[in-house]
């Protein structure tokens, strides 16, 4: 489809959208807007200082931390803006688990957000955007893949394109409830790539939530294969170890 009609259409299926699936605040159920300025702000910053890699909040000025340290090369920075609490826990829980997916506009200007108050923005440019996808077989089921939503939503602001080259090949459990070396063992082989050489590029991942990484990490490995130059890693929310 030509680009000069792709964004009428969007525009146009989101005014459908706000028909069928009318703007309610995830925090207070104010209707006409999917989160209200005084729920906004509840959202609650990831304070620094951070671990310089993973991005959870540690106390060491900006030092790896043991969690992260063995961590591919390749892979370089994961963020997020916000933790995942409060009405960002229950937005980001009713679009996935209550296929509200008209949120996903919302959620996408939270991760610019989580891009402009990174080092990202700074420091980094990236040649693509990917984002972890679902299996198939849970795809079909949900009716749509949460995180691509996300990532095109981000790309467009940012003007990247996004690839769909990174597919999830084992229909994993899911990581809740689990703790980290689980998560890892969890979703380790989980993910392949079907595209050409990635010849060096940088790629960033686009994802809902990162908890221990491991996810982002295992979706980053078959990009690492496939020869990319350096993956990072972004997300509307993070859990936050206290």
């Amino acid at each position: 489809m030509p680009n000069s009609l792709i964004r009428p259409l969007r525009r146009a299926i989101s005014a459908v959208e706000d028909v069928v699936f009318p703007p309610i605040c995830a925090g207070c159920h104010e209707r006409g807007t999917w989160l209200c300025a005084a729920c906004r702000r509840e959202l609650r910053v990831v304070e620094r200082p951070i671990c310089a890699r993973c991005g959870q909040p540690n106390g060491e000025g900006g030092d790896l931390c043991a969690h992260c340290s063995g961590w591919p090369v390749r892979i370089g920075a994961v963020r997020a803006a916000f933790e995942f609490d409060g009405p960002l826990r229950t937005a980001i829980h009713r679009y996935k688990y209550q296929s509200e997916y008209a949120r996903a506009p919302s959620l996408s200007a939270l991760l610019l957000e989580a891009l402009e108050r990174s080092e990202f923005e700074r420091n980094m440019s990236w040649d693509l955007v990917a984002y972890v996808p679902l299996h198939s077989r849970r795809r079909r089921r949900r009716g749509f893949d949460q995180s691509r939503l996300l990532a095109r939503g981000l790309a467009d602001r940012i003007g990247l394109p996004v690839i769909s080259d990174l597919v999830r090949v084992l229909d994993t459990p899911t990581q809740v409830g689990r703790g980290a070396a689980e998560r890892q063992l969890n979703v380790r082989d989980a993910f392949g790539w079907k595209g050409e050489s990635l010849d060096g590029a940088s790629v960033l991942i686009v994802d809902d939530v990162i908890t221990t990484g491991a996810t982002m990490i295992a979706a980053g490995k078959p990009l690492i294969a496939a020869g990319v130059g350096r993956v990072d890693g972004l997300a509307v929310a993070r859990e936050v170890f206290r």
